[in-house]
């Protein structure tokens, strides 16, 4: 299982280098073929190992484990750049960062020891906890977000297959990258208003 964590935790940090590169504006603008190999080559790269460790082994070692969610969006991002069109619509997309940004905003002050409640704990199996999710995943499905949906549901499942080396459910819903771009999210959509009601 040790090799699939590994696995896992390198292609995450592999998708996440891409769709990076994907969102460049001398990369967006070459054609499909030359686009997909300069990806494909950056593939290439960061796989290779010097001295024992692959770049993106280097970057996770920084970073950590990416959680499912931010592979979610990632995924979404690299397919909107090769296909043109996205698989939700940005609506969704910032009702779901909404949502990060406000269990972010809730669960990390708490996880760090503000206060005597440690939400972390409830990771490791509480039936409660699991059952919030599951209503907040019904929820969001039916009149919120079907992104949000999809990434509680996915996250669920590969903590309970036990994809990652964490058995805590949180490292699969929630990490601080996806949080920050989240708050980065809000921030820009909130300047865009403010400049638009401002020269209204």
């Amino acid at each position: 299982m040790q090799l699939d964590t590994d696995l896992t935790g390198l292609f995450g940090i592999t998708l996440a280098i891409v769709a990076l590169l994907a969102r460049l504006p001398r990369v967006k603008a070459l054609p499909m073929p030359r686009r997909a190999g300069v990806l494909g080559a950056a593939i290439v790269v960061v796989s290779i190992p010097l001295w024992g460790v692959t770049a993106a082994g280097f970057v996770r070692g920084m970073t950590g484990d990416l959680s499912i969610s931010t592979l979610v969006l990632l995924a979404l991002g690299v397919v909107r750049s090769f296909s043109g069109r996205a698989m939700f619509a940005d609506q969704d997309r910032h009702a779901m960062l909404r949502a990060v940004l406000i269990a972010a905003v809730l669960f990390y002050p708490l996880a760090l020891g503000l206060g005597m409640f440690d939400p972390y704990r409830l990771g490791y199996g509480n039936l409660w906890f699991m059952a919030v999710l599951l209503g907040l995943a019904v929820w969001s499905g039916l009149r919120y977000s079907m992104l949000l949906a999809l990434c509680v549901a996915l996250a669920v499942a590969a903590w309970s297959a036990g994809w990652y080396e964490s058995p805590n459910l949180w490292d699969y819903l929630l990490d601080p990258w996806l949080a920050v771009y989240a708050l980065g999210v809000q921030l820009r959509t909130g300047l865009s208003r403010w400049r638009g009601n401002k020269h209204a």
